[in-house]
This record gives C-alpha cells, structure tokens and sequence, in this order.
C-alpha cells in the first residue's frame, strides 16, 4: 500500500512538471518560431567571435547592380520607357556598351509589348525584371507626361541597372602587349641542332609574359587568344547568358605600351679544324645571341626605348677529344637569358629599382626577382638637381654620381636585400629614395670545356699522348654556324 501510494506522488508531480512547462497547446507558428529563436541566440553566440579572415583570391571584377534615374521620350509610353532604359544603360555602364548587340534587345525594347495602362500599374516592375532577365530590377515610373501638342510622352524612370566593375588594382596599372616576335633567320643552329626559330620565338615570349605577369607591375594583355576570348563574349551577346553579363560586353582593356623585339642572332656553333700532325680535329663550341627591341607608346607611336641586348656564352675549351653539348639546356639558357634581360630594361625604363632602406651597408631595394638577380652586381648610382633645357623648359632629367656597387643577397617576389660595397661618397647624406641602380656590373667568365668523350681507338702518335701539338686558335666560322 505504501508502494502504490509512493508511486502515485511520483506521477503526480511528473504529470504537474509536464502541465507547467506546457501551459499553452504548441501552435505551428509557435513550433516555427522556435527553432528561429535558437537561430538568433545562436547568432547573438557566434557575433562575438571575429570572423575567419577571408582568402585573398583571383579579382576578376564583379557585375552588381547600380541605382540611376534617368529620363526619356517617344511617341508612346512604350517608346519613352524603353528610351530612359536606354539612357539608364548608358549613364550607367558609358559608352563602352554596345546598344545594336543582340544582348541588348531584351532591355532595351521591355515596355514595347505592353499597353499604357499595364506600363502604369505597380505590378510592372515585375515584368520589366522578367522581362530583361534580370537586367533591370527596381523599376518604378517616377514620372510621365503627355503625349503634348506633338504627340511626345516624357517619362523619367528610376531602376537598378547592371554594371561590370573591372578589377580596380589591375585598371590602375600600365597596360602592356607584348608583340610576336621577329626573327632574321628560318632556324637557328644550337649544338648541332637546328632549331625552327618560330618555336624559339614563341618559347622567348611566353617567358617573357610570364615574368612581366609574375611581376606585378603591368596589367600583360594577352592577344594570342582572341579567339577563345570572343567565343566567350558572343555567348553574351547572343543572350545565352543572364543578362546581368552584359556589363561585361566592351570593357577590354587597350594597351597603354607594346612591346616589339627581334631576334638578330641566336647559336652556339661547332667550330673544328684537322690537324696535320694526326688525322683528328680541334674542336670547340662558342655563340650567343643579340635582341634589338622597342617599347613603343600605343597612344602617341612615341618610341620610348630602343635599344639591343647581346650576350656571350662561355665557349669550350679547343680539343681534340670528343665533345658534346648539351643543346636542350644551352637553348633553353639563352631563352631564359633573353626574356630576364628584356624584362629588366623595360622594368628599368618603367620602374626604376631603387634602394628604400639602408641600415649601414645593407639594403633593401624596391623591386625583387623580376628586377634583379641572386648573387648579381649592379652599379648604384646618386641622384643630384634636376636640369632643364634653356630653350624648351623641358626636363632633362636628373644629374647622377657613381655612388657604390650592390650585391643582391636575398630576393623576394616584389622586394630584394642586398649589400653595398666600393663606396665612393657620403650616402648617408642621399636621401630615402636618392639611391638608384643602373647597369649590371658583368664579370668575364672563364673558358669552359664542354663533356669530352674518350677518343676511338685507332693509331695515336707519340704527340697524342702528351696532349695537343697545336696551340688551339681561332678557327673560321660560316653564316651557316652563326
């Protein structure tokens, strides 16, 4: 009995825990609310953490939607409607857009199908937004008028209008083409090998689109594309896209500089001659190349730096016993060498390299790998009083006194460290920014003897064994090696 009683209280005041939470019958806005309200406490929880810092991406501009109130007129309501989207188009997006594209149609010719009086009800937003696809939104007629004494309606409209934004840092930038390159020869003899100089032409500026993108400097326009880039932009035109793309219609970017090189010379040649003593030959390797370019102001034709590069390369040692070159990797290097020399006179002529912090001999300087190279010695120079012509009043640019040599210790993407030595004045009294370098300093490389090979057996004289009888000397080279 006292069991049953004891269980009795128990239910008791489970059942009465039950009817005090749940006074009320649970409605289903009640139960909708719910899980809204957990929602927003959540929300109160998570706003006092800071959020996750945001990865920096790829800007490709965006297309978002931008107020305007425009007007417009026409002979009926229809006509003076769509000639204020016309203007709402223009004055938002300029004169960039093209209005006689396919794409354009839908916005532009919304209100033609519909009567005054479904033009003036509320409702016509809706239609104007399904009807341009999404091109106009928030339409609202502000205002009309007419038709006058002329039969004319004015009209002034207010909508949201979509617009391309390109990226802001890369329209503030140079913009640069770099031509195709020329050349003066069908092919070009590297090692034995003859090498087509289309291929080497191509190879030349792909590197030097490269390092020109990699520097961050210029905005590279690229035009070997074209094709795949339009195919992209007559899907926009031809309305296969959402109109809010349209933006994206005109916006590509003109070049401000174009960059044209010619290949005068490339080789590294086999040169031999058989000597009278034994029936081997003297061999050895030597070549180089030579570039005469132009950076050429598209707006003006205004011809901003001309000028040639050259280099040497190391030749071979004279031997009479087999030699190899690697003609892969002797090409690839002058390749190399080309596009990192291009890139550092149009970097020099544009950017000058400068040093922006000095803590007694070690520096910091503007510019990093695309500018100047690891282990590299560059001659510095210190700015002193601008000159002017006495004639024209133009700027003759400023006088410059050899300072010191600097040595590039570390490079960086967009900064370089580095040390200086030789110095030959009191750069303590240069100011910030006062240090510039100029040509780099190049040291005469040695002789090198390229991958010999043992000789084939066969009858050796006595001079054989004890080396070359002959000095080594210059051998006569054709056209066709160079």
């Amino acid at each position: 009995m006292k069991f049953s009683s004891l269980m009795f209280a128990c239910a008791c005041l489970v059942l009465g825990a039950c009817d005090q939470k749940d006074t009320k019958p649970e409605t289903p806005a009640a139960a909708a609310s719910a899980p809204v309200a957990a929602a927003s406490a959540a929300s109160v929880a998570v706003a006092s953490v800071p959020p996750p810092p945001m990865v920096a991406g790829l800007d490709v501009g965006k297309t978002s939607m931008q107020a305007t109130r425009a007007p417009g007129t026409g002979k009926s309501l229809a006509a003076a409607v769509n000639d204020a989207i016309r203007t709402a188009i223009l004055q938002v997006n300029g004169t960039t857009v093209n209005l006689n594209t396919e794409q354009y149609k839908f916005a532009l010719d919304a209100a033609t199908p519909y009567s005054e009086v479904n033009i003036r009800a509320t409702g016509f937003a809706d239609v104007m937004r399904q009807q341009t696809r999404g091109a106009i939104t928030g339409f609202k007629l502000d205002s009309a008028e007419g038709p006058d004494a002329n039969g004319v309606y004015k009209v002034w409209i207010e909508a949201q209008v979509a617009k391309y934004t390109p990226p802001e840092a890369e329209a503030k930038k140079i913009k640069l083409v770099v031509a195709p390159i020329r050349f003066d020869a069908k092919s070009f003899t590297v090692g034995g090998r003859s090498v087509p100089a289309t291929q080497v032409a191509q190879e030349i500026r792909g590197k030097i689109l490269e390092t020109l993108a990699q520097s961050g400097r210029f905005a590279v326009l690229d035009r070997e594309f074209d094709a795949e880039v339009q195919q992209e932009l007559d899907m926009v035109e031809a309305g296969d896209t959402p109109n809010t793309q349209f933006g994206k219609l005109g916006q590509a970017f003109s070049a401000d500089l174009i960059w044209i090189g010619r290949i005068r010379s490339l080789g590294y040649a086999r040169h031999s001659r058989e000597l009278r003593a034994t029936d081997r030959e003297l061999v050895s390797y030597s070549g180089g190349w030579a570039v005469s370019q132009k950076l050429v102001n598209v707006a003006t034709r205004q011809v901003l730096l001309a000028n040639s590069l050259q280099d040497q390369l190391p030749a071979t040692a004279p031997t009479t016993l087999g030699v190899s070159v690697d003609s892969n990797k002797t090409l690839s290097s002058m390749q190399s060498a080309i596009a990192q020399q291009v890139v550092a006179s149009i970097m020099a002529s544009s950017f000058p390299v400068s040093i922006v912090s000095r803590e007694g001999n070690s520096v910091i300087l503007s510019q990093g790998a695309n500018a100047v190279k690891l282990g590299s010695r560059y001659q510095v120079v210190a700015l002193g009083a601008e000159l002017r012509d006495p004639q024209t009043g133009q700027s003759l640019g400023r006088t410059e006194a050899p300072c010191c040599e600097v040595v590039i210790d570390r490079v960086t993407p967009t900064l370089s460290y580095g040390h200086l030595e030789a110095v030959s004045i009191a750069i303590e009294q240069v100011p910030p920014g006062g240090l510039l370098l100029r040509e780099a300093i190049v040291r005469k490389a040695p002789q090198v003897a390229a991958t010999e090979r043992p000789p084939s057996r066969g009858r050796r004289s006595s001079n054989d064994d004890m080396g070359d009888p002959v000095p080594p000397t210059k051998s006569k080279r054709s056209d066709a090696d160079w």
